[in-house]
């Protein structure tokens, strides 16, 4: 409770420094395709439009790796709006008191709109944000969690290889040099990388420089 009040806070006066956090950016024309919240929260920290449909919404993550993987495939779709009782994952949406939030379908996958509750404002700012999407500039990120095992996690840094991108886990993969390490998880899962989403590295750097530089010690 104390942290999420902290952090409401910091949201209440990020507006007022987003403009000096955007001048330490070289390029602010970018799209991150993010497996959660924690692109918008980026965008929203140095002031940016989002350029990004992955914004308020999170994928479990067998669908976000087949959804990267077939990007511009499944972006050409219509988002179709579901009930949560409807949901391959509706026993999981459940368990998590999240029957309540709007359920986008892409063909196979699913997309969990959790910070909406109309559907008619999904779909506008789906479409609205894809139109904006920069193909020549693209940061891909992930997380070890919703799902997520090694197989997956090599699948997508399979994916990555010639890729910017980055992804968070709960422990050290020494063979995956974009690999963040989140300490403390649950059950082998990473729980929330949005509220500290810039303090385990360098972001400003790593959208620069497309250079990975810690900012704590493991």
């Amino acid at each position: 409770m104390y942290e999420r009040m902290i952090h409401k806070v910091k949201d209440g006066i990020q507006p007022i420094f987003s403009g000096f956090n955007r001048k330490k950016l070289k390029n602010t024309d970018f799209t991150i395709i993010s497996n959660n919240c924690w692109g918008g929260k980026c965008y929203e920290y140095y002031g940016l439009i989002k350029q990004s449909p992955t914004v308020g919404m999170y994928f479990f993550a067998d669908d976000y790796i087949r959804f990267i993987i077939d990007l511009e495939k499944y972006l050409s779709m219509d988002l179709e709006i579901i009930s949560a009782d409807k949901s391959k994952y509706y026993n999981e949406l459940e368990r998590r008191g999240q029957l309540d939030v709007p359920i986008g379908i892409l063909g196979d996958i699913e997309v969990i709109f959790l910070h909406y509750n109309n559907p008619e404002i999904v779909l506008n700012k789906w479409k609205r944000r894809v139109q904006r999407i920069n193909w020549k500039n693209i940061i891909y990120k992930f997380s070890y969690m919703n799902g997520c095992n090694d197989s997956l996690l090599s699948e997508y840094e399979k994916f990555v290889v010639d890729k910017k991108a980055f992804v968070f886990v709960p422990k050290r993969y020494q063979q995956y040099k974009n690999s963040i390490v989140i300490p403390g998880n649950q059950n082998g899962e990473i729980v929330n990388d949005t509220f500290y989403w810039n303090k385990y590295f360098d972001v400003t750097r790593f959208i620069n420089e497309d250079k990975i530089v810690l900012t704590y010690k493991e």
